[in-house]
Parts: structure tokens; C-alpha cells; sequence
């Protein structure tokens, strides 16, 4: 739904320091990666992360770019790799990773992409 997505941009959480130290400021693409993947995502920059994390939202729909390896949707399924949690769940909430400026183009605000309709029939 565009309107929502309008809404709620999903954007990735930096804390202000860790930003800074990278030279990255809201409204900033960013790569969020580690050793099993790569996403895109606006960056927030705010005081009300801890330094060191991140805050990747989950359920973005992937949006996978084949010829650079990385999603432009900010799926954080793709940071997980193969990796459970040890009761046969991914732990998609506590992955080690880290955060670049992007140097390619800026991404497009998730609200101008075209629709997706899944057809279940």
C-alpha cells in the first residue's frame, strides 16, 4: 500500500555519535551489511539508540539487486544467512553488522515504487 508505506518509510536507526563518526545524517542512504548480505536503507539518526546498535526494522518485502548483491527494501532476513536461534527460528533481532554512507544513487522513497500484487489464484 503506497499510503503506508508513504506513512512509514521504514528507514534504518543510527545513533547520532555513530553517524557522526561516519559522516552519515538523516536522510542519507546507507549499506547495512556483515558477512552474509547487504541492504539499503534512509538512514534516522537519533539519540535514543544505543552506540554500537542498530535498528533494521522487520518486514520489508526484499527487493534483491542481483548484479551488486544488495536488497534496496531493507529486509533484515538478508543479514541472517543460514544462522538460527538453536529452537529452529531465525534470530532476527540480534545479528552483528555495521553501516556505511552509500557512495551509488540514492534510493527512492518506498512510497513512489510501483504497487505489488501477489496473484493467489
Amino acid at each position: 500500500m503506497p499510503w503506508l508505506r508513504e506513512t512509514w518509510p521504514n528507514p534504518v536507526f543510527l545513533n547520532t555519535s555513530d553517524a557522526a563518526a561516519k559522516g552519515v545524517k538523516t536522510g542519507d542512504t546507507v549499506k547495512v551489511f556483515n558477512a552474509h548480505g547487504a541492504v539499503l536503507r534512509t538512514a534516522s539518526v537519533s539519540d535514543i539508540l544505543m552506540p554500537g546498535c542498530v535498528g533494521l526494522p522487520h518486514g520489508a518485502w526484499l527487493d534483491y539487486d542481483e548484479d551488486n548483491k544488495i536488497d534496496r527494501a531493507g529486509a533484515d532476513n538478508v543479514l541472517c544467512g543460514g544462522v538460527t536461534s538453536g529452537m529452529g527460528t531465525s534470530g532476527y533481532n540480534n545479528y552483528n553488522c555495521d553501516f556505511v554512507l552509500y557512495d551509488g544513487a540514492s534510493l527512492e522513497p518506498d512510497c513512489e515504487l510501483p504497487q505489488r500484487i501477489v496473484d493467489l489464484a
